[in-house]
């Protein structure tokens, strides 16, 4: 999976040749593993449960076995030290994401806020900026925060 990533960054896009569609989705599923990462992190805490609903988070959204999901969380860990914009990995989702998935997603980002029953300023505003990334609207936008927050109840 490293080896995709690596093309990927290297090449730029996934319209390469070289670049297969498992390729592909490793890329959407790192792309949407920085982000939760991210968020996570917004807080400058990690609480074990945040930590815990990412990894569901993975396996859910991408049928990622528990050692899969594991190893693309440290990946991610390991990759946010070295991001310094959203945009890359929103664009990556953006071109390849349905509205109805970027809304899903979105979902699970605010189930990794919540996991920890406290929302940071700095959590929503990360999240705020992802869905604008995303190119999420505003009613989508609320409708995923309240899922999420009636499930995590």
């Amino acid at each position: 999976m490293i080896d995709v990533i690596k093309k990927f960054l290297q090449f730029g896009d996934d319209r390469n040749d070289s670049v297969t569609p498992l390729d592909k989705q490793q890329l959407i599923n790192t792309a949407a593993a920085v982000l939760f990462v991210e968020v996570m992190h917004a807080d400058h805490r990690v609480d074990k449960r945040e930590r815990q609903i990412v990894k569901q988070a993975l396996q859910e959204c991408f049928s990622l076995t528990a050692h899969e999901a594991e190893e693309l969380l440290q990946y991610a860990e390991e990759r946010v030290k070295d991001v310094t914009s959203l945009h890359e990995f929103t664009s990556i989702l953006h071109g390849r994401l349905t509205n109805e998935e970027k809304v899903m997603l979105l979902e699970q980002i605010w189930r990794i806020v919540l996991a920890d029953n406290e929302v940071d300023k700095y959590e929503e505003h990360l999240v705020r900026r992802i869905a604008e990334l995303l190119y999420i609207k505003h009613n989508d936008y609320i409708r995923a925060k309240l899922n999420a927050a009636a499930e995590m109840e």
